[in-house]
């Protein structure tokens, strides 16, 4: 990301400790209040965040008497918005053996507000490392701390994973047990981002056996996005909510993503690359596809084999459905670019090990402007799928490969296009389900399976419409198979 390149300057305030340049020697804080950070000079540890040459750093430690919250923060009045840049990383174990907590980098990119703020959830006993660095800036400045007790305490904001098993409708959640151990959790979804924690569709799950707790919701909107929060639910009290977090139901195609659009998160589900706003005034200028915007970018290394992976979002296809993937790609370098190549795979999860089909080579050569890629492939069967874009570029002269304008159309097989000429209303329904069809196509038996695969109703129609009673159906999801003289298609029917 582009930074404010700050020059070093000291705060002349009063002094509640000065933190030393080393783990070993970090200062201890003792209580609440605001301290003063002088100029980076101190050993830095990249434990949360990547280091680079010449980086330093400052200490303090904490260690709470009972369960909690801490927040420290730059974001005070006595440090300015357009000359404060700080970065802060929150570590435990020993100054051998250090483990990330969590870390914060800017309050707010978008509005370049580049301090730092972060609430973490503390462990009695336990002793949390303070570290501020200087990837910035070596300038001084100040920050509070504030510890708050807490018996029933929300997980880390860093605890949190990527959703998986993702269907159209439904999705897995995952996140580390929060310190006290509570017996459940409640996640609050909503379909829009904008939504309050606390204000959505509340769910109340089980704490996991284990180190992690995993939540599967079901009967979500098709296709949509949702944001999540959650809170520790101990009985007789709850924590705080935890969040917003994001989830990306599979979509069917066509699927478009220039990366412009907020209210998408920009990524909309994308994952891997690096998203980054270039505009007139940005080193690269305007280098989204277009001009000014948002895209994605890699990068290769100066010394060995690439191997960085970008995903897209969860993709509900048919069987026969052939897949057109197009992209485009822009170089850029400081000196003379080298070309960049990248495999397109397909797999069945948002992993390297799942990526299992390759389906393009590309080389990305073009700095000027970018330029058009292509990759195409049939799914096999029914399912959910992924596009992976595997940067595996030879060493070379640093150089990025930008990309935007992702766009995967398909042309539906036949299974696909006779699924799209079946009615089936209404539906949900908890009597009668009518099935008629757009391709005068005659319809011979309609089979009903529970989400066990278990047959639970057939009926034979031999007409090109009819119904099905599913009144004596329990509630809950269903796949109706509509067998016809033009092929077979599956429709889900939901009995209210």
């Amino acid at each position: 990301m582009k930074k404010l390149l700050l020059s070093c300057f000291m705060f002349v305030v009063g002094v509640s400790a000065y933190s030393q340049a080393t783990c070993a020697t970090a200062v201890n804080i003792t209580a609440n209040g605001t301290f003063t950070c002088p100029t980076l000079t101190g050993t830095y540890v990249a434990s949360c965040l990547a280091s680079t040459t010449g980086i330093k750093a400052m200490w303090w430690k904490y260690t709470p008497a009972s369960n909690g919250e801490m927040t420290i923060s730059s974001n005070l009045a006595a440090n300015p918005v357009a000359t404060t840049d700080t970065r802060i990383s929150v570590m435990k174990g020993t100054c051998a053996a250090l483990t990330c907590v969590d870390s914060n980098d800017d309050v707010n990119e978008a509005t370049q507000d580049y301090r730092s703020s972060i609430t973490v959830p503390v462990a009695a006993g336990t002793t949390y490392y303070i570290q501020w660095d200087s990837r910035w800036s070596t300038a001084g400045f100040q920050f509070s701390f504030n510890f708050t007790a807490a018996s029933c305490i929300r997980p880390g904001a860093a605890d949190f994973y990527l959703p998986d098993s993702y269907t159209t409708n439904s999705a897995s959640l995952y996140w580390n047990n929060a310190i006290g151990a509570p017996s459940s959790y409640d996640v609050d979804w909503s379909i829009n981002n904008t939504d309050a924690a606390g204000t959505g569709t509340i769910v109340n799950v089980p704490a996991g056996t284990t180190t992690y707790t995993q939540a599967d919701l079901s009967g979500l909107p098709d296709s949509l996005n949702f944001r999540y929060f959650v809170r520790s639910n101990c009985g007789a009290t709850q924590s705080a909510w935890q969040g917003p977090y994001y989830g990306y139901l599979a979509v069917p195609l066509p699927y478009f993503n220039d990366f412009e659009d907020d209210t998408k998160n920009y990524t909309d589900g994308f994952i891997g690359f690096t998203p980054i706003y270039t505009s007139a005034t940005s080193t690269p200028a305007n280098y989204a596809d277009g001009g000014a915007g948002t895209s994605m970018y890699t990068a290769n290394s100066t010394t060995a084999v690439s191997n960085r992976w970008a995903y897209s979002r969860a993709l509900a296809l048919s069987a026969g459905e052939e897949v057109t993937v197009n992209f485009k790609t822009r170089l850029y370098a400081t000196a003379t670019p080298a070309n960049m190549t990248m495999n397109v795979t397909v797999g069945a999860d948002q992993i390297a090990s799942a990526q299992t089909t390759v389906i393009a080579n590309i080389t990305a050569s073009s700095a000027a402007a970018y330029e058009d890629q292509t990759a195409t492939w049939t799914a096999p069967a029914d399912g959910i799928y992924y596009i992976g874009f595997n940067n595996n570029s030879p060493a070379g002269a640093q150089t990025f490969m930008f990309f935007d304008t992702l766009d995967i159309s398909s042309v539906l097989s036949t299974k696909s296009f006779l699924a799209s000429k079946l009615n089936v209303y209404p539906n949900p329904s908890s009597n009668i389900v009518n099935v008629s069809n757009d391709v005068n196509a005659i319809i011979s038996t309609i089979e009903m399976t529970d989400l066990n695969g278990r047959v639970v109703k057939t009926q034979n129609i031999n007409a090109t419409n009819g119904q099905v009673s599913i009144a004596d159906l329990a509630t809950g999801v269903y796949m109706m198979r509509i067998k016809t003289d033009q092929g077979s298609a599956v429709k889900k029917v939901v009995r209210q």
